[in-house]
């Protein structure tokens, strides 16, 4: 029965001790893991720097002013595209693009020269500023000259260059359309004179610019 009551007095004395030591322990183990602590002065000598400063300082791109213009060409030319269309037949459209890459081949082979140039000044020279149409009504011709958009001038250019290209010697199609480009610049060629002839036309009836003729229902579309 002592022995009992002892034991029950030692384990009251001892409850208070063991409970503040635990709680100690705890304090301790917590402060030792937070990182506020034992990392402020760690952290104290880092220097934060903001989003201007770090793009500022680290940034690779260049500034807006040093930025370069680029100019990205396209795909395809539209000249030479166009050029394509008007020589493709039954839908074979490599075999027309290949000529046109062999008739480039005969420019520069005739003249020793870029062919991308030639063929634009070619195109230019030939192009007409505008087209007339002509109908008739009570037995009377009647033309009144319309104005051409880019696409359309460089159109009729193409078109001419292709049916006098017929007339020209040479094996194959791409020689001839070269001969006739390799023509228009030098001045010799019959598509400047049909030019000259709807310029010449359209001259004639510019009257009918500011008050084109009414046209009938039979003769419209």
């Amino acid at each position: 029965m002592f022995a009992s009551i002892r034991t029950a007095a030692t384990r009251l004395a001892f409850r208070p001790a063991v409970a503040v030591n635990a709680r100690r322990l705890a304090t301790e183990s917590a402060s030792s893991t937070l990182p506020g602590a034992a990392e402020n002065g760690a952290l104290s000598s880092v220097t934060i720097q903001t989003p201007a400063a770090a793009s500022a300082s680290t940034s690779i791109l260049p500034h807006a002013t040093d930025a370069a213009v680029i100019h990205i060409p396209p795909a395809e030319d539209p000249l030479l595209h166009l050029f394509t269309s008007m020589v493709m037949r039954h839908g074979k459209r490599q075999e027309a693009a290949r000529k046109i890459t062999r008739m480039l081949l005969h420019i520069h082979a005739f003249t020793k020269a870029p062919p991308m140039p030639i063929l634009r000044q070619a195109i230019v020279a030939a192009e007409p500023l505008l087209r007339c149409r002509s109908f008739k009504r009570a037995a009377k011709q009647f033309v009144f000259p319309i104005p051409l958009n880019d696409r359309q001038r460089a159109w009729q250019a193409l078109k001419w260059i292709i049916e006098e290209s017929k007339k020209r010697g040479g094996r194959h199609e791409e020689e001839r359309l070269a001969r006739e480009v390799i023509a228009i610049v030098k001045g010799d060629s019959q598509v400047l004179k049909h030019k000259e002839a709807v310029h010449k036309l359209a001259v004639l009836h510019r009257g009918n610019v500011v008050r084109p003729p009414r046209v009938p229902r039979s003769n419209s579309g």
